[in-house]
């Protein structure tokens, strides 16, 4: 009967879920955002709805009405003046302006309301009901929330499918540009669906403050079960994320009942939802997998100079300020430290994680149990990091099978999973009192900060050094190169042998490391260590220590240090300290710049300064340089040949499908050394589907691949790549953060785990496999090695892309439509250089494209799809007679 009691319980909190992730589908299907902010509207209606019934005396009606009303006018005015101004950047960036709104929001409810938790009078009737049976009776406004959830959920469900307005939003999700050519105006139907969105949460907000109370903190974090259920609906199908809704909320109940430590209740639910994203997932992103814009990635270089002026001006402040200003100096360091994990894991490896400061807290909270007793400041950390390193490769499992914006959300609800279960269980922390810890000393040297806040400042500050100048290294290696390879490209990094996957844990490992050494300087700071109850440490703190990061730069490590500064706390606040409520105000004002710098300078505040500095150098250095001057001097090392030698391709039989659709029918085709093997055939004949399942991309379904006589039909896309099967892109999928020397760099490297760590230490000198260096001067690249793609020509682009492809030494490549966009002449001069790349290099070359007279001069031998099948194979002057590939493709227009 308990187990019923509490399952009962779990559906009417399973139901104001699903409400507010009912909100979440509308957004995600009125504009493709995912709000972040859907707990801060569910906030914003119940403090409304406690301004009208409880201050102003206001009958409840009109109090929900009036918390509807405010919520939908606040999300809309999100959708004009935030996610519309951001439609052209990234999935993330608009995800971080919903978080930004979140801070804003939060902020002014603690202005107006203050931080004490408030009961409210429930809008719905909570006298006991009996269910089932005399024995079984329960408050009857969970029954009423259930029953408003279903009628929520069956409204949305027939509006959506047969309204006009719901079809509309339909076309507006799958195409915008049609949508917008066929008179369907995309803004006015986003803004109406965040009306409705937000006005779901704030319904939601004022079913369930009752129950959880008004906090500012506890109702913005109901965003967490909200996407959890969304994810599992893949925020488009209203029914079963409403049923997914309610088995969260019974789950839920059900451990809270039956497991003994606190916490479980939260966390064993969304643990489980992670768990089905990953099983969900892909292991490499498909090609509808949007390319995010990112900010800008700085170069890595360290100027001793300017280096050695900050550290100055620090160590003058520490000791030339009034005493008073120590622990805030001293702050702003220890979450610069936290900061900078955000450039390793979001910056470098762009994986958006939210789970910083839980994992800065479970740094700390280790470091105080192991080694708090022991005063020794080094052991502190090494515990402190290499603890917060293995709750980081937990939290970021999940990114081997998810990315963007899923994976922000499994980072959220695994880091308020780990909060609930460690770092608030009073078993764990030490309780009210906290860990006691014995004074600091490093090496000998009394550093304890309650009697030498000046030195442990020094000390705290060469460790932000230190880790600054470990984590620019890292840039400038073979490490930080292959990193942003898969940060800009993921696909792209694959096909060119990047072990993504390790990657991701060594990027998840390091940042969670980092962070767990700023979380230790920080926490330590006191002379006992308090993570329960330290709001540092906080689920919400991810997510401020991310905007802040954001609103440095979060692709320079200057960044973290500039953002840091903005943290309540820190060097700002000290600043500001005359002004009341400033803990208050300084979220506020750092969300609002948030907003501003992703609107107006998305690459952070830093990195705007130092893009106009380097330009403005930029022009003085040109001044009196006499025009047209490039640089010739080759500035990297090249590594001897692999002796690897030519090997044929050979594909039998092979087919693939998705689900019903066969999109390549046993196909069969043979591409030898120093041969040109053309494949064509009309769009959606299977090229380059074809393409992707030779090359590891795509799983077949039948037959069978071999390189060099080795089957390779099973492996990786990257285990193929060092093997020697190299391919290029129909988008050519250059990587834009890297300069074109890199981007050959990251096929020709092969750098071992262990340069992981010795990249921190001192970074490899570029290297080149001879190959590419052979392309440099055959393709004459020198002059643009030193840009970026984005800074030279389509057609040289096109150019980079193959010799991108060459530099991993490969036995065959696979070009796929390289002439495309291309003009008669560029393209002439490609069909020039893919044929010395077969006659004079010896490679082996499959080229799919639409130009069919290239493919008919320069091939050897000619297949033709239609329909994912074959219908002709031979040499050209066969394939032009042949009557099916006239009908089926050429038509009656003569090849010439």
């Amino acid at each position: 009967m308990e187990i019923l009691r509490f399952a009962l319980l779990g559906i009417g909190t399973g139901a104001v879920y699903a409400i507010l992730a009912q909100g979440l589908v509308l957004v995600y299907r009125g504009s493709g955002v995912i709000n972040f902010a859907q707990g801060a509207f569910a906030m914003v209606g119940a403090y409304v709805y406690f301004e009208l019934v409880v201050e102003r005396g206001a009958s409840k009606g009109v109090g929900l009405v009036g918390a509807l009303v405010a919520c939908a006018v606040i999300g809309a005015a999100t959708h004009w003046l935030v996610v519309k101004p951001l439609q052209r950047s990234s999935a993330v960036a608009r995800v971080t302006a919903t978080l930004g709104v979140t801070l804003v929001l939060q902020s002014l409810a603690f202005l107006r309301f203050g931080h004490n938790p408030r009961a409210l009078p429930s809008l719905l009737p909570t006298e006991p009901v009996t269910v089932f049976s005399e024995e079984l009776t329960i408050a009857a406004d969970r029954l009423v929330m259930l029953a408003i959830g279903l009628v929520v959920t069956v409204g949305l469900a027939i509006l959506y499918r047969y309204s006009r307005f719901g079809i509309t939003t339909t076309a507006v999700a799958e195409n915008l540009t049609v949508s917008s050519s066929l008179g369907h105006s995309p803004d006015l139907i986003s803004t109406v669906n965040w009306a409705l969105g937000s006005a779901l949460a704030g319904l939601g907000g004022v079913l369930i403050a009752p129950i959880v109370f008004l906090d500012p903190i506890g109702l913005v974090l109901l965003v967490v079960p909200a996407l959890a259920a969304g994810l599992l609906g893949q925020f488009s199908s209203f029914p079963i994320t409403f049923v997914m809704a309610l088995a969260i909320g019974v789950v839920s109940s059900e451990v809270a009942r039956f497991a003994p430590a606190p916490g479980w209740a939260n966390a064993a639910p969304f643990i489980a939802v992670v768990v089905v994203l990953v099983i969900r997932g892909q292991v490499i992103p498909l090609r509808s997998f949007v390319l995010d814009r990112q900010p800008s990635i700085g170069d890595g270089r360290i100027n001793p100079f300017v280096l050695a002026a900050a550290a100055a001006a620090a160590v003058a402040a520490i000791f030339g300020l009034d005493v008073t200003w120590e622990p805030f100096i001293t702050a702003s360091f220890a979450v610069a430290i936290i900061c900078i994990s955000v450039v390793v894991i979001t910056g470098y490896a762009g994986q958006l994680s939210l789970a910083q400061s839980v994992l800065a807290g479970v740094g700390a909270l280790a470091a105080a149990k192991i080694a708090g007793g022991s005063g020794s400041l080094i052991l502190a950390i090494a515990v402190g990091g290499g603890a917060a390193a293995a709750a980081g490769l937990l939290i970021g499992l999940p990114s081997l099978r998810t990315r963007g914006v899923t994976l922000a959300i499994a980072t959220l609800g695994l880091s308020a999973s780990l909060s609930s279960v460690i770092l608030r269980n009073f078993d764990y922390n030490g309780g009210a009192q906290g860990i006691r810890l014995k004074p600091l000393t490093l090496v000998g040297w009394e550093i304890d900060p309650l009697f030498f806040g000046d030195r442990y400042s020094l000390v705290v500050l060469t460790a932000l050094i230190l880790i600054g100048v470990a984590v620019a290294n890292l840039r400038r290696g073979p490490t930080g190169r292959q990193l942003l390879a898969m940060r800009s490209n993921e696909r792209a990094a694959a096909a060119l042998g990047v072990p993504a996957p390790a990657l991701k844990a060594y990027a998840f490992c390091l940042s969670a490391a980092i962070a767990g050494i700023g979380g230790t300087l920080f926490a330590f700071m006191q002379p006992s260590v308090l993570v329960g109850v330290t709001p540092q440490f906080g689920v919400f703190a991810g997510i401020l220590i991310v905007c802040v990061t954001v609103v440095g730069g979060v692709g320079r490590v200057g960044g973290a240090v500039v953002g840091s500064t903005l943290i309540v706390g820190g060097v700002v606040s000290k600043v500001l300290s005359g002004w009341g409520q400033i803990a208050d105000f300084l979220p506020l004002v750092g969300g609002l710049t948030l907003l501003l710098v992703l609107v107006f300078q998305p690459d952070g505040a830093y990195a705007s300064t130092c893009q106009a500095v380097a330009r403005a150098w930029a022009i003085l250095r040109r001044t009196g340089s006499k025009p047209g001057r490039v640089n010739q001097k080759r500035n990297y090392a090249v590594r001897p040949p692999d002796g690897r030698s030519p090997s044929p391709l050979e594909v039998r039989n092979l087919s693939v499908s998705f689900g019903g659709v066969h999109a390549v029918r046993d196909v069969s085709l043979v591409v030898q050394p120093g041969e040109i093997h053309g494949l064509i055939g009309p769009n959606g004949a299977g090229k380059t589907t074809f393409i992707d399942a030779v090359t590891g991309f795509v799983k077949p379904t039948a037959g069978a691949v071999t390189l060099g006589g080795v089957k390779i039909t099973d492996w990786s896309a990257r285990r193929r790549a060092n093997h020697g099967l190299s391919r290029s892109f129909q988008s050519l999928e250059l990587f834009d953060d890297l300069t074109v020397l890199e981007n050959l760099a990251v096929a020709s490297e092969r750098p071992s785990p262990v340069r992981w760590i010795l990249d921190l230490l001192l970074p490899k000198k570029l290297v080149l496999s001879t190959v590419a260096d052979q392309a440099i001067k055959e393709f004459e690249l020198l002059g643009i090695i030193d840009r970026k793609p984005t800074e030279i020509s389509f057609g040289r682009r096109k150019t980079v892309a193959i010799a991108r492809a060459m530099a991993l030494s490969p036995t065959a490549i696979l070009l796929d439509e390289p002439a495309a966009g291309l003009d008669d002449h560029e393209a002439g001069e490609l069909a020039a250089l893919i044929t010395r790349l077969a006659r004079e290099w010896g490679v082996g070359v499959l080229l799919v494209e639409h130009k069919v007279d290239m493919i008919m001069s320069i091939s050897d031998t000619v297949t033709v799809l239609q329909h994912g099948a074959v219908i002709a194979s031979g040499s050209p002057d066969e394939i032009v007679r042949d009557e099916a590939v006239i009908d089926a493709y050429l038509g009656d227009q003569a090849l010439v």
